[in-house]
């Protein structure tokens, strides 16, 4: 296009050098002019149209006589008259060429976008200002296809919403422009086990049905929108709507998902955000949303919170642990404690159940329940596993042969199957016997994702380490998973044992989880024991190993003395309180 505008200012030119070059110059000029397919334009310094090429026939609809004579100005869009107004006045004003472009109102009423470039032709001798030269392209299949890419780049491909990209986009022009807003960030309940139980295209449906729910249930000029996953947003013009409008979707989200066959009892959880409340800052408006959601999913699932600075203040708190969490880990302020774990046929002291606690310099000895939680969402868990699991190998070397140690991992940890290499390197270097090691699984972890649980425990399993599957009764284990994932032994959950003396249906299950282990050639463990009584019964119904605070509460390595002295002595285990009344049970054959 450049090209072509030099060659015709250079052609217009020699056409005011004199009269022995203008028709030379003039007829060069038309030939090329009248054989472009760009649309080729002469215009005097205020914008009347001296010469239209027949090009115009294609671009406008008009023939080149009903535009000469006629300003530039009259087919322009109006929205982008001001635009054309300046591109002409800085050419006629001698300010340098100028290129660009805008919309047009052909014949027939349709909008084209052009690109126009403008050049200014000069006096060859007193350099005044004569006339401007325009070649005219139509740019509009161009800038259709500009926009079905921008239209994809801000679509979600699944639910056809607004992409967060585009979400932001929308809340960062309303929040320039000084509105007021809110913001709801809606988050879906129990959403995971649909794709994990019935597939990701059952998923995707629910997905689709969720999306059009929100557009159902919000007001026109609402912008909603899906972020990514399950979660998605809601930007309202009115701030004042918006409880209003969370109540309505979450009454929407009551009624079942039904789709691809499946009835998703779903819900949502909605955090809400308002500005100016929460600043005008597109990113802290989101951030705020997502902060009340989560809190919202921590009080119970669906409902609705407002943002408020006490979660603000908590968040902070939290990020302030987590880093403290990290150098605990690091440093080793987290250490293993021991709780025994007693043969009941013989009353003797088998091994150890590795427990978590942080020896924290401020607050003294924290429990699991202060921190884990922390660790698993922090990215912590699989360095604090390592580093208990490290310490408990270099503890355990030093016992007398043959007692165990029992190690928790998380749910997370199961679905890594290159966890089992870390293990294995770990009791390499400890020296520990992999038949000495024991490590506990829960159900839930495992159901999210079995098959690489399989692979995980299967490699653990073949290295000589056995698997116990935890808390077993209270989660989603059955008989098939049970069998597939061939572990060494099932430890009924403290609930069970605890509620033996006042619920009598706890006895029989007990009893049940107790027969199905031994009909699959599994070993039990029962927890929570804190009394003879309990030991006794549990004992009777045929269980092989327990554990509680009867037989002794969590100890530091250096105060196991007394437990490890005993066992080497192959001596029956004594309660926490070493009362002789308990009287364990005479010894029997040797647990699994």
């Amino acid at each position: 296009m450049d090209d072509m505008l030099g060659r015709l200012a250079s052609l217009l030119r020699d056409r005011w050098r004199g009269p022995e070059t203008e028709q030379d110059g003039l007829r060069l000029f038309r030939l090329l002019a009248e054989n472009a397919t760009d649309m080729i334009v002469l215009l005097d310094l205020d914008g009347t149209r001296t010469y239209v090429s027949p090009a115009c026939r294609t671009l406008l609809g008009y023939e080149p006589e009903q535009l000469t004579g006629v300003s530039t100005f009259v087919f322009v869009h109006p929205e982008d008259l001001s635009l054309v107004r300046e591109r002409m006045r800085a050419v006629a004003a001698g300010e340098g060429n100028r290129r660009g472009v805008n919309r047009i109102i052909r014949a027939d009423g349709s909008i084209a976008w052009v690109e126009a470039s403008l050049r200014l032709v000069r006096d060859p001798e007193s350099d005044a200002p004569l006339e401007i030269v325009s070649v005219v392209r139509d740019v509009t299949e161009h800038k259709q296809n500009e926009a079905r890419i921008e239209q994809i780049a801000a679509t979600d491909y699944l639910t056809g919403l607004p992409n967060r990209r585009a979400f932001l986009a929308g809340v960062e022009a309303m929040l320039t422009r000084g509105l007021p807003c809110a913001l709801l960030f809606i988050d879906l309940d129990n959403f995971k086990p649909v794709n994990d139980i019935h597939g990701h295209s059952a998923g995707d449906a629910v997905l689709i049905e969720a999306a059009a729910r929100l557009q159902q249930d919000t007001p026109p000029d609402a912008m909603v929108a899906r972020l990514g996953g399950d979660e998605f947003a809601v930007l309202l013009p009115d701030g004042a709507l918006a409880e209003g409008v969370a109540g309505q979707i979450l009454r929407a989200f009551s009624a079942p998902v039904v789709a691809e066959g499946v009835v998703a009892e779903i819900g949502a959880s909605i955090g809400i955000s308002r500005s100016p409340e929460q600043g005008q800052d597109t990113e802290n408006l989101l951030r705020t949303a997502d902060m009340a959601m989560y809190h919202a999913k921590r009080a119970g699932a669906g409902r609705f919170l407002f943002f408020t600075r006490d979660m603000e203040d908590e968040l902070r708190e939290k990020a302030v642990f987590k880093s403290r969490l990290k150098q605990a880990v690091e440093g080793g302020e987290i250490v293993p404690f021991y709780q025994p774990l007693v043969d009941l046929r013989s009353g003797r002291l088998i091994g150890m159940e590795v427990l978590a606690r942080w020896r924290h310099p401020e607050r003294g000895i924290l429990a699991p329940a202060e921190f884990i939680a922390h660790a698993e969402h922090g990215g912590l868990i699989t360095p604090l596993f390592k580093s208990l699991l490290r310490q408990a190998c270099q503890d355990a070397i030093s016992w007398p042969e043959g007692l165990k140690i029992a190690v928790n991992m998380s749910p997370r940890q199961l679905q890594d199957a290159s966890l089992a290499g870390v293990v294995l390197d770990i009791l390499s270097a400890s020296g520990l016997s992999p038949l000495r090691l024991e490590l506990e699984v829960t159900e839930t972890g495992i159901v999210h994702d079995l098959g690489t649980a399989k692979r995980l425990l299967g490699l653990l399993r073949e290295a000589g380490i056995r698997v116990a599957l935890d808390d077993f009764g209270t989660g989603y284990a059955s008989l098939r998973m049970v069998k597939e994932l061939a572990v060494d032994r099932l430890k009924i959950d403290r609930s069970f044992v605890m509620a033996l003396a006042s619920a009598p249906e706890s006895g029989r299950y007990v009893s049940a989880i107790i027969g199905l282990a031994r009909a699959l050639g599994l070993g039990t463990t029962a927890e929570g024991i804190e009394d003879a009584t309990t030991m006794r019964r549990i004992a009777a119904m045929g269980c092989d190993l327990g554990q509680g605070y009867f037989f002794g509460r969590p100890r530091p390595l250096e105060e196991l003395a007394p437990w490890l002295a005993r066992a080497e002595l192959g001596e029956r285990a004594l309660p926490e309180d070493e009362r002789s009344e308990s009287r364990l049970p005479a010894p029997g054959p040797a647990p699994v």
